[in-house]
């Protein structure tokens, strides 16, 4: 065996004076630097950029009054459309102007969304499935917008105008590689005007906010005290411990044998209960809010937290944790805020960065009467007004968010996205209701008169758990 072992390692070591020997012929026609280097500059490669561009001019459809479609086929011998690719327009359709069936219609774009009369030369766009009673045109050249395309939760419409303003800006606004790459990948840039019209129906929203927590056991049926509950609340959630510590830290010092998956049951049943008490509390909020971001772990995936926060009152107002950073998740975190309002103040607020989903959530609730309005702190530097009067507001939720890690560190992650958001509805009502905050000369945010009477903090999440009872007979 060891003659083997040795005529390998023989074997290996004239392998290893060849290899350096070609290394060595190589390096005389091809630079060491430069094989090194190679992979250590970052492909510069440009993107398009989501934007979001202001709402369009929604209008009524009118029909435009012209003669009788048959009429002008009689007077000026008009003939169907020969469609020379063999192609045929499946959808009914028929010209909005003088009421030409689809035999008369050019498919201009070839997606049947965009038609031309043969017989009035009408030209006009249709979405097949929705906005049938109004149009949408663009706000800078009044010219319809085109349906382009549908996805699960919006249509896009784009302005074809090539005269609009909007478009020339852009176009002029190039430079010569702009000009360039526009020319040869015109899906890299964005020039012309869009927008994205939401099909989210609000019955879905509104329930999706208050159901999306569920609970494995029933609490009412627990073998252990209610005290014993209000403790493995205390250590999890107000010291951030995780469920194995807290476990251990009642076995250790309350001599309480439970295991951590007990622990973990009571805790999410628990999230479920004072759901509403934090969801439909009768908070006094202000006009100043802000929003952002941060993300946590699940299952080693990133996932992401909305929140939204009144920088005045400390008060945490969207707090839901989201597997995708869209615009879908955006419009659901700023209702579970604009929700908490009796009447939307004329002034609000909402200080944010420049993540571009936050002016579609803007868009989406002015359209279903809930307007807000948006300022948007960009970059780490003050480059402008905005930034210079606002970033104050922005640095509260960022020092909120590390508040928020401080506690979340030791879970390093969670294990399903039910886990985790119940997690933040108990973080979030620790915050508002437990916590005592600096700023309010370390006051609670939300002092409820039944959580003062009691002494001790596991006798609070009792008293808690007894209000989350309460809001459950009035809301559900």
């Amino acid at each position: 065996m060891s003659k083997i072992i040795s005529l390998i390692i023989q074997f290996l070591n004239r392998i290893n004076k060849i290899i350096w020997k070609i290394i060595i012929f190589l390096s005389k026609f091809i630079k060491i630097e430069d094989i090194n280097n190679q992979n250590d500059k970052p492909i510069n490669e440009r993107y398009r950029q989501f934007k979001v561009d202001e709402q369009p001019i929604i209008e009524p459809f009118v029909k435009f009054e012209h003669k009788d479609h048959k009429q002008l086929i009689k007077d000026n011998n008009i003939k169907p459309v020969k469609r020379r690719n063999g192609k045929s327009i499946t959808i009914d359709v028929s010209c909005p102007c003088c009421g030409a069936p689809k035999d008369y219609l050019y498919d201009n774009n070839g997606k049947q969304t965009q038609f031309e009369c043969k017989v009035c030369s009408h030209v006009f766009s249709i979405n097949p499935n929705k906005d049938k009673d109004i149009i949408f045109k663009c706000p800078h050249c009044t010219h319809t917008l085109d349906h382009r395309i549908s996805r699960n939760d919006f249509d896009v419409y784009v302005c074809r105008n090539p005269k609009c303003s909007y478009y020339l800006n852009n176009l002029a606004s190039l430079t010569l590689s702009d000009k360039k790459l526009y020319k040869e990948h015109p899906e890299k840039l964005k020039l012309h005007y869009v927008y994205r019209k939401f099909n989210i129906d609000l019955p879905r929203i509104t329930q999706d906010y208050r159901d999306f927590i569920k609970t494995p056991i029933d609490i009412s049926r627990a073998y252990k005290s209610q005290y014993i509950i209000g403790l493995c609340l205390t250590y999890h959630v107000n010291y951030g411990m995780s469920y194995r510590q807290t476990a251990a830290l009642l076995r250790d010092v309350h001599e309480v044998y439970i295991s951590y998956k007990t622990v973990e049951n009571y805790c999410k049943a628990v999230s479920t209960i004072v759901h509403p008490v934090l969801e439909f509390y009768p908070y006094e909020l202000s006009d100043v809010l802000a929003a952002d971001e941060t993300y946590i772990k699940v299952l080693g995936k990133t996932n992401y937290i909305f929140f939204y926060f009144d920088t005045i009152k400390k008060i945490v107002t969207s707090y839901r944790v989201f597997n995708k950073r869209d615009s879908l998740s955006s419009i659901k975190a700023a209702y579970s805020t604009l929700c908490k309002y009796d009447k939307l103040p004329e002034s609000l607020k909402v200080i944010s960065d420049g993540n571009p989903i936050y002016n579609v959530a803007v868009g989406y609730w002015t359209e279903h009467g809930l307007p807000f309005k948006l300022y948007q702190v960009i970059g780490l530097t003050n480059q402008d007004d905005t930034s210079r009067e606002y970033r104050s507001q922005k640095q509260i939720i960022e020092r909120h968010n590390r508040t928020l890690k401080y506690y979340y560190r030791p879970k390093g992650g969670f294990s399903s996205l039910d886990n985790a958001n119940s997690y933040m509805v108990l973080f979030a009502t620790c915050f508002n209701f437990l916590r005592p905050h600096s700023a309010l000369k370390y006051k609670v945010p939300v002092e409820i008169p039944e959580l003062q009477k009691c002494t001790n903090m596991p006798n609070k999440w009792i008293e808690l758990i007894n209000l989350g009872y309460k809001y459950m007979k009035t809301y559900h």
